[in-house]
Parts: structure tokens; C-alpha cells; sequence
């Protein structure tokens, strides 16, 4: 799962103007690729992407009718975010496809589909193994009980894309550092919802816990150790990849990393105010700490 990397700060006009160039951008860019269906999947970790390669230029205002004819920014010439929008759709049909490895009814036309759009944009190899990649996920979760093991396929599809979208850089560390602790992060805030379907949950099945207030205190320590530690790697490293905008990435990182952390501490030393919905949105919790909206 993504959408970790948002804004969990209240940004000045010029960092929401600049978020806004490269979101809305990306919005509009699915739109005019792939149709109104897909402009509600953003990932905010691709937006992130695009902010870090790409200069704000010729950014102009609109009102956007999906948000109540709100003063919105987009790039003029959007045509440098289709890359953008096909990695995009390719993280939608890679959740699909788990999906599906998992067991859940997935309407075979609709995943064709959406494969067929990204054939045209990855060379077959990549997609093969993409696609391989995700149901090795799929056939550890059966039987693991190493959380390294249970995160590799993870690691290995960051790598992936990075290598893909980051050619020149080492992504080795920061793909594994990444991928390691999206897996780690979902485990946690999906627990509870995991249990109650009887679904495959990390936490669970490692730890061989029915609730997480029921971590050993060494387990607890460990957990978040292990984040801090992956958090680090990445807040140590995010200049090398970004070109731009530097200043607004660490913050993005910055505040993001300080926001979960704080979240799944409370789930794991005893609080419950902040897990995942079906859809994957989070919930609403009487202490939730504030979150900017566009």
C-alpha cells in the first residue's frame, strides 16, 4: 500500500501552490491518458516523484469543479507527467493483481484492461516480472514467518521502479529501506481489519499476536527501532534523488515520517484511534492529529 507521503503540516501559499502544480497535474494528466475513472487513485508517493524531478514552471490557476470550483494549479504543458500517470496506473494494477493472488473477486475484463494500457507504456519484461514479483508476495505470505522474507518482494518491486524512474542513481539501500517499511507500516495499521477478515497480516503471523497490545515489550522496541532506522535512511538520502524542490521534500518526508511514527506507537503500546478503512483511507479518531486538506 502507498499515500504515507502527504501533508501532515500546514504549508505556506507557495509550498501548497507548488504541492498543488505537481498533484493537480498529475490529476489532469490521468484524466487526458486514461479517463475519469482513475483521476480518484492518485498516489501521493508519485506526486512526490514528479516534485522531485521536475522544476514548477508555467504553472497556471483554475477552478476545479471535483472540489467545489476551488482555486487550483496545474501545469500548462502537462505532457512531462505521463510518466507520472503510467507508473500510477501500474502501482493500481499491481494492488489489483494482489488482489486477486489473495482471493478477492476481481472482474477479469477490468484488470485486461488496465493491463493492456500499461503494456503499451513497459517494455513485456518488466511487466513479467512486475507481475511475478507480486504474486511471489502472495505465495510467502503462506507460509513465512520472517519478516525480512515476508518484506523482500516489496523490496524488490521499489527497486524496480526506481531503477526504472531513478536510472542514474544507487537504489539498492533506499529501495529496500523503503519497501521494508511501507510492508512494516501496513502490517500495523491494518491488523485489526486483517484479523477480523481472517486475511494474512505480518504482525500477526510473525509475532503470533491477536492484538497488538499483546507485543512483548522487546517486540515493541524492535518494531520501532526498525523504523526509526529505515525512517533515517531515507530522510539521510532524499537529496541525492531530488532535483528539485528540496526544500518541500524533506519537509513531505520530514513531517510524514514524525506522523506515522507517532501512530503506530499509540496502536502498538495500546491506542486504536488510527487504522485503515476497506478502501484504504484512514479513519477519523478523537485524537487525530491535524492533517491539511487541499
Amino acid at each position: 500500500m502507498y499515500g504515507y507521503i502527504s501533508l501532515y503540516f500546514h504549508p505556506s501559499d507557495e509550498e501548497r501552490k507548488t504541492y498543488l502544480n505537481y498533484y493537480c497535474g498529475i490529476c489532469h494528466n490521468l484524466k487526458k491518458n486514461y479517463g475519469n475513472i482513475y483521476r480518484p487513485t492518485i498516489i501521493k508517493e508519485v506526486v512526490l516523484f514528479a516534485m522531485m524531478q521536475n522544476e514548477a514552471k508555467n504553472v497556471e490557476e483554475f477552478r476545479c469543479p471535483l472540489m467545489r470550483f476551488q482555486k487550483r494549479y496545474k501545469p500548462k504543458d502537462d505532457s512531462f507527467m505521463d510518466k507520472y500517470s503510467d507508473l500510477n496506473l501500474l502501482i493500481v494494477y499491481g494492488k489489483l493483481l494482489d488482489y486477486k493472488f489473495e482471493g478477492h473477486k476481481i472482474a477479469d475484463y477490468f484488470l485486461k484492461g488496465i493491463e493492456s494500457k500499461i503494456n503499451e507504456k513497459y517494455d513485456d519484461d518488466f511487466i513479467l516480472d512486475y507481475s511475478k514479483l507480486i504474486k511471489e508476495q502472495s505465495e510467502i505470505e503462506k507460509y513465512s514467518e520472517d519478516m525480512d522474507e515476508l518484506a523482500r518482494p516489496s523490496e524488490k518491486i521499489l527497486e524496480k521502479i526506481l531503477n526504472l524512474y531513478f536510472p542514474e542513481k544507487e537504489n539498492y539501500i533506499l529501495a529496500n529501506t523503503i519497501g521494508y517499511l511501507i510492508y512494516l507500516i501496513d502490517s500495523i495499521y491494518d491488523f485489526k481489519k486483517d484479523k477480523k477478515r481472517n486475511n494474512f497480516n505480518a504482525i500477526r503471523r510473525v509475532y503470533k499476536v491477536d492484538d497488538l497490545r499483546g507485543l512483548k515489550k522487546e517486540e515493541i522496541e524492535k518494531i520501532l527501532t526498525t523504523f526509526d532506522i529505515c525512517a533515517k535512511i531515507i530522510i539521510d538520502n532524499y537529496e541525492e534523488f531530488s532535483d528539485f524542490n528540496q526544500h518541500l521534500v524533506k519537509k513531505l518526508l520530514a513531517f510524514s515520517v514524525a506522523y506515522h511514527r507517532k501512530e503506530i506507537t499509540n496502536l502498538i503500546v495500546g491506542g486504536e484511534k488510527y487504522e485503515k478503512n476497506d478502501d484504504g483511507r484512514f479513519k477519523k479518531g478523537k485524537n487525530k492529529q491535524f492533517v491539511f486538506k487541499l
